[in-house]
Order: C-alpha cells, then sequence, then structure tokens
C-alpha cells in the first residue's frame, strides 16, 4: 500500500524537489505511514517556518483566551501602548489571528538593522516598532492579506498577556504538557546544546546576507533579526512530535467554526483548503485545516475524517529559488489518499 507513496518521495530527493523530507500519516490517533527520506532520519528537526502561526502563536492565543488573560476582541492598541496608528484601535486579536488586520504581508526590516543589534533584544523591540508604525493597506475586517507583520504584533501582545517570552510560554503551555521533546524555538544567540547538536537540523538556504548554510538557526531573516523567537516563524520540530500535537489538539479543532463569515480564508491561524488549487490536493474535505512553511513544510488535517498528512522538508536548500514542491504537494497528497485514505 505505502510502496507507492515511498517511490514518490525518494523520485522526489533524485528530482531536486527537496535534499531531505519526513513524512507521517495520521488516522484515528494512529501512524498509518511514516518515512524520512534523502538525508533526514528518524528525529530530523525542521524548521517548519509559518506552521509556527497555528501550532505556536494561535494555539497559545487561544489557551490565554480561555484562562481569561486575553480577549479576541482586545485591540492592539489596548496591549502595546504607544500604538502609532489611529487603526490599532480597531485591529483585533481576532483580526490577527485571521489575517483581516489591514497590515501589508511582509517587509524586510532585518535589513534596517545594524549587524550589532541583529539577534539581540534591541533587534527585536526595532522591528516591533518598526511593525507598528506601518500604515494599514485596508481597514480591519474588510479583506485577507496573509500578513507576517499581523502576527509578529501577535506573538508580541501574547507576550504580554503571558507575561513571559514566547517561547517560554510554548514550552511552558504546549510542549512541557504534551510531551514535545523535539519541538522548539532556536535562539540567535543559543547555547552550545544546539551546536554539538546540530546534525539534528535539517539545513536549509546557502544565505547570502548570513554569508553561511543556514543550519540549526532559523531562516527567517526578521525572526532570526528578532532573536529567532517571533508570533510569525521561529519553531523547529519533527513529524513525530506534530502528530502529538494534533492527537492532543484535535477535539479543541474540531470545534472551529469553518463557515464563510468572514473575509478570511484563516481560522484562527489555520487555512482551509481553496477549491481546486488548494496544496491538500483534490481529496481533503471542505472541513479540513491546514498550513504550509516557506521552507518546505505542511500540516494538512481532515477534521471530519480524522486524517492528517505532515510533511517536512528544506527545499531551501541550499537555494530558496527551488519551487518544485509547489507542484509536488497536491500530487503527494492525493496519492496519499488514494493509497490510504481510501480505506479510513
Amino acid at each position: 500500500m505505502t510502496a507507492a507513496i515511498d517511490q514518490m518521495m525518494k523520485q522526489a530527493v533524485e528530482r531536486g524537489i527537496f535534499p531531505s523530507a519526513s513524512l507521517l500519516v495520521g488516522h484515528n490517533n494512529n501512524i498509518i505511514h511514516e518515512g524520512n527520506y534523502g538525508k533526514a532520519r528518524s528525529g530530523t528537526c525542521f524548521d517548519i517556518a509559518s506552521l509556527t502561526k497555528p501550532v505556536a502563536t494561535a494555539t497559545l492565543a487561544m489557551q490565554l483566551v480561555q484562562e481569561g488573560f486575553l480577549k479576541l476582541t482586545d485591540t492592539v492598541y489596548q496591549w502595546l501602548g504607544g500604538a502609532r496608528l489611529p487603526a490599532h484601535k480597531e485591529m483585533t486579536v481576532a483580526h490577527l489571528l485571521s489575517h483581516t488586520s489591514g497590515l501589508p504581508a511582509w517587509k524586510p526590516y532585518y535589513r534596517e538593522l545594524p549587524t550589532t543589534f541583529v539577534g539581540t533584544k534591541g533587534g527585536k523591540e526595532h522591528i516591533v516598532q518598526a511593525c507598528l508604525k506601518e500604515p494599514i493597506v485596508f481597514k480591519p475586517g474588510t479583506q485577507c492579506v496573509y500578513s507576517d507583520i499581523g502576527y509578529i504584533l501577535l506573538g508580541e501582545i501574547l507576550e504580554h498577556a503571558g507575561s513571559v517570552s514566547l517561547d517560554v510560554l510554548f514550552q511552558n503551555k504546549i510542549a512541557k504538557p504534551l510531551g514535545l521533546k523535539d519541538t522548539f524555538f532556536v535562539k540567535t544567540i543559543h547555547d552550545s546544546r544546539f551546536t554539538i547538536h546540530s546534525k539534528r537540523f535539517a539545513p536549509t538556504e546557502d544565505c547570502p546576507w548570513r554569508k553561511k548554510v543556514i543550519h540549526g538557526e532559523v531562516h527567517d531573516q526578521n525572526a532570526y533579526a528578532m532573536g529567532g523567537v517571533a508570533g510569525h516563524a521561529g519553531l523547529f520540530s519533527t513529524t513525530s512530535d506534530l502528530h502529538t500535537f494534533i492527537i492532543h489538539q484535535f477535539s479543541e479543532l474540531r470545534t472551529l467554526n469553518l463557515e464563510p463569515g468572514t473575509p478570511s480564508t484563516y481560522v484562527l491561524g489555520w487555512d482551509t483548503p481553496t477549491f481546486g488549487s488548494s496544496s491538500s490536493g483534490s481529496y481533503f474535505s471542505p472541513h479540513s485545516i491546514g498550513h504550509l512553511g516557506y521552507t518546505g513544510c505542511s500540516m494538512w488535517i481532515d477534521l471530519d475524517k480524522n486524517f492528517w498528512v505532515i510533511l517536512l522538508t528544506n527545499r531551501i536548500h541550499p537555494s530558496a529559488t527551488n519551487e518544485k514542491i509547489k507542484a509536488f504537494r497536491p500530487r503527494i497528497h492525493n496519492l496519499i489518499w488514494k493509497e490510504l485514505g481510501s480505506e479510513n
């Protein structure tokens, strides 16, 4: 049954779609297929890039809401004192979560920093303040633009609401309670344990800005400049840990309202399939959620069928111009459904 899946994954390595990959397929809390390809091994940690948004940031936001430390109706103005723009008074946590804040998608703030500021508290503060100065491109709640900037601000709000840094908040509220031993942020100025075990990390880009192959450090340049810990990117993980995360969060995820009541396709940090053009392929039901990461990672979860696919790759190694994975993602998801999904 799974031979065809393994064959497609091995061919993907041979064809240069990615040099390393880990794949896990889950159903009803069980692993029904698992494999490592190319240079990946069991336990290889991948930079999961924007999967940080749903796995860490959005999940923490909802926990803080449930605990009474935060409200979805709270505004940027309420939490980040000295906010620069009138729009911050109507820009809510819910808007940030659903990418309807009015903020633009991305800016290369890291380029503005002096070298000595990169990775420091001062570097982080500079980028947060730059985000707060960013003019909106539409009225909050009226359109959807996927925004790293919005999630940078959301991460900052969570640190204020939780009274600790985002990485500590994640460890205390998600990683430790769920037993996720291989899911963490790596600080830009980090301790020796990550250097010693750097072989566990899948390398990413040969980076012109950093003048080296990125290995055991976050790839996202703004997150790196902020110290490696940010609301939009920075998390590392394994397929095994993400499988555990889904199992423990599944009952909460099933309660998400996926009915289109807003201009956004995003529901509390998670994307939903786009009919006819989804990276999840053709077989995930409309009651599905997922997310992509720039480095080549993805998760798709069918909430009706209790079925999920976790694909972690380092497609940007050694070059971020390699975009072959865009055509590959729907193909591998379709094959997985044909080989495994039809029986479940």
